[in-house]
């Protein structure tokens, strides 16, 4: 939720579950990775979600 709730887009939560021994925040900026998961579920200002591009989501459209 901390990711979700930054206004800046400072935050990256990584999936992994083992502690990070160390983490390149230059990295993660370059890579696209910081606020991603806010970007991607559309909350935020101006933002819209691209859940509705997901293969999943497009797949159950059509079973409907």
């Amino acid at each position: 939720m901390c990711e979700l709730y930054c206004p800046v887009d400072a935050l990256y939560v990584a999936p992994e579950v083992e502690p990070l021994e160390s983490v390149d925040e230059q990295a993660l900026a370059e890579a696209g990775l910081l606020g991603s998961y806010r970007k991607n579920i559309g909350w935020g200002r101006d933002r819209t979600t691209e859940a509705k591009q997901d293969a999943t989501f497009q797949l159950l459209k059509q079973i409907k």
